[in-house]
């Protein structure tokens, strides 16, 4: 019995400790508008949100001082307020595509630093990959190309459906079980008309089955005059329909035997439209 309420304890103790020093300091950060270098979670320091801020020209930031005590007064100071201004509440705007400090100083003399850059908005935003192919249970990274390069944007990711793949806000992709959903990268906003988006394709299959379903891809050439709608729409179909884990043949004999019945590949003419779309 003492064994045991010695377990207790010390399993209550840690509870406790986590809750009390760790929890304060977890907390989400917006990846459409900022990164943060790690803080220290130093007891009663004070301290900013961010150390440093990346900002699309126009848009807005507000900093934060953290453990001030009643008494402490604050002041914001940019370091050039032609490439971002600050106010008085510590609000950041993006004026203009450079970089600038922002100099936080409290009452007592203590000054603390936000490094800010401004770049410009992404003008287009495209996937390194327009199909990827993943075994079951094995994960991957999204990769992006954003014009101009030195934009300060940063891609947003979303899954079609998060039970086929799901996909964190860093890009890294899960592979959760058999079929094919379609991952998106945006960028900008459509309630301001900047929005912009990429997709890629996303087949997932036993382990085994991912090598051979990539050299189908690669050597089949008749897949590349199919128009990529009619296309799109037959993976969705065999993957998420057609195919049968209990058929005798292989996964890649199915999806060829469906591909030459859906098309002929002499006239690329689509020999049939049964199926679901995806809405």
């Amino acid at each position: 019995m003492k064994k045991v309420f010695y377990h207790k304890y010390i399993i209550t103790l840690g509870l406790l400790l986590f809750f009390t020093l760790l929890m304060p300091f977890i907390s989400p950060l917006n990846g459409k508008t900022a990164f943060a270098q790690s803080i220290d979670p130093v007891k009663n320091d004070i301290k900013l949100n961010l150390k440093s801020v990346s900002l699309v020209k126009g848009k807005t930031f507000t900093l934060k001082v953290y453990n001030l005590k009643d008494s402490d007064k604050v002041s914001f100071k940019s370091n050039d307020t032609e490439v971002a201004s600050v106010s008085d509440d510590g609000t950041i705007t993006a004026n203009k595509v450079g970089e600038t400090t922002i100099t936080v100083t409290v009452k007592e003399g203590e000054t603390l630093s936000c490094d800010i850059t401004v770049g410009p908005p992404a003008i287009s935003i495209k996937m390194t990959k327009s199909r990827i192919v993943l075994g079951e249970g094995k994960s991957d990274i999204l990769k992006v190309i954003l014009k101009p390069s030195n934009t300060a944007e940063v891609a947003r990711f979303s899954s079609y459906d998060p039970n086929i793949v799901s996909v964190s806000s860093g890009g890294r992709i899960t592979a959760n079980k058999f079929g094919l959903t379609y991952l998106f990268a945006q960028v900008g906003d459509s309630s301001d008309g900047t929005r912009k988006y990429a997709m890629c394709t996303v087949i997932v299959t036993a382990p085994g089955d991912v090598e051979n379903l990539e050299n189908y891809y690669s050597v089949t050439t008749e897949l590349n005059s199919i128009p990529e709608q009619d296309l799109n729409q037959a993976e969705y179909d065999f993957f998420n329909v057609k195919y049968s884990s209990s058929d005798t043949k292989t996964l890649v004999e199915q999806y060829d035997q469906y591909l030459k019945s859906k098309f002929d590949f002499k006239s690329l003419t689509p020999a049939s439209t049964d199926s679901g779309t995806v809405s």
